[in-house]
């Protein structure tokens, strides 16, 4: 049935309200609707009060609770679509309702496009599918993430599940998985679920979860990743490369992060974490640590606490290029592991909420309480911790 062979009373008594607003859908008189006008009705003012939520960014109480995760991914990306800053206006972009297409189990695909009218000009914003799920007298609304990979295979590493349409790289995902799985135990974040979808470079990721079109994508690689988190579950969608080829550095402040705000710890130490465990620009600990050695320690009469106040560094060249290598990181990466090997890490953990300071003097008291290291001996405990950890390498 057409929109316009509608002709009950509530039903234009509800389009004139949601078209009355200017961030309402504006529906096409063409638009095929369901066959039942109640249903109709039902499915334009769920439609139109779930992107109203969306855009208000307040509780949405339309999504459909079983696939509320994969769900604000996709509302992440509606999120402020209808402001122009080259119009100086925050609903440019006004919803237009495209397509509705009927789906198995009383559920439709509904296609909304957000364009901006300026004199003569349209401009596109964005194109979004949406599920609506029909329940009772309404509807509630999903992404189409589920619907999209329902045949999909999937693989288990522990509390990580991973989905692919094709043959998985099952090294590189238990490589992914086991460094996770370390630095969550780390931090004492191993519960829940932790799902990744992950498509080949010739699938566009976001159109897993129903964005269709978005300018802020124009020419881009789409390289990125997409996540999204509720309660115990967290999801990733993405390239399969972004994925396996996570910087594990970078690894260890995105796990980090998930317990702790960055503006909570000492960064200082954050870092020196991550290169003990991840390394740097792509290089180990192990490739690395040589390296530092050979640049820095020549005698033992270097001042290593000049070199922390200083930033002194070492230039490295790799695949991402010339990158500098700060020599506190890796003074502090050891540090790090002498406090882990007497303390556990507890006692790495007491040193990483330290405030930062210019002096430092929380983290001096907390270093010396922790492992008998003041300024007055730091370059004296440094040089051994070097030489353990060369005796160890050899």
């Amino acid at each position: 049935m057409k929109l316009k062979n509608i002709s009950t009373l509530l039903f234009i008594t509800i389009c004139f309200n949601i078209n009355a607003q200017t961030n309402s859908l504006v529906i096409n008189p063409d638009i095929v609707m369901p066959k039942d006008s109640l249903d109709s009705i039902a499915l334009l003012f769920s439609v139109n009060a779930f992107l109203s939520s969306a855009q208000e960014n307040s509780q949405n109480k339309w999504i459909l609770a079983p696939e509320s995760i994969e769900t604000q991914i996709l509302i992440d990306e509606i999120q402020d679509i209808q402001k122009s800053d080259e119009f100086e206006s925050d609903l440019f972009f006004k919803p237009y309702l495209t397509n509705i297409i009927p789906l198995e189990n009383n559920k439709y695909a509904v296609h909304i496009a957000y364009i901006g009218i300026n004199e003569n000009s349209a401009y596109l914003r964005a194109n979004f599918e949406l599920i609506a799920h029909k329940t009772n007298d309404s509807f509630l609304i999903s992404s189409p993430l589920i619907k999209n990979t329902e045949n999909w295979k999937t693989k288990n590493i522990q509390n990580h599940i991973f989905h692919y349409p094709y043959t998985l790289d099952d090294e590189k995902a238990q490589m992914f998985a086991n460094k996770v799985i370390f630095y969550d135990d780390k931090i004492k974040n191993n519960t829940g679920e932790f799902h990744y979808y992950l498509v080949s470079d010739e699938i566009n990721p976001l159109d897993l979860f129903g964005v269709k079109y978005k300018s802020d994508y124009n020419g881009d690689d789409l390289s990125t990743r997409w996540v999204s988190e509720h309660g115990k579950k967290s999801l990733w969608v993405a390239k399969e490369a972004r994925v396996f080829g996570y910087d594990v550095h970078d690894l260890w402040h995105n796990r980090l992060r998930r317990v702790i705000s960055r503006r909570e710890v000492h960064r200082d130490v954050d870092c020196q974490i991550a290169t003990l465990y991840g390394g740097l620009w792509g290089f180990s600990w192990e490739e690395l640590f040589p390296i530092f050695c050979e640049k820095f320690v020549v005698g033992k009469n270097i001042n290593w606490l000049e070199h922390k106040k200083s930033n002194a560094h070492f230039i490295t060249k790799g695949k991402r290029g010339e990158r500098k290598n700060y020599t506190d990181d890796f003074v502090g990466a050891l540090i790090v592991k002498k406090i882990e090997k007497e303390k556990g890490f507890d006692g790495v953990w007491e040193l990483l909420i330290t405030k930062r300071s210019k002096k430092d003097e929380e983290y001096f008291t907390t270093l010396e309480k922790l492992t008998g290291i003041s300024k007055k001996n730091y370059n004296k405990e440094v040089f051994k911790l070097i030489e353990e950890e060369i005796k160890n390498n050899q």
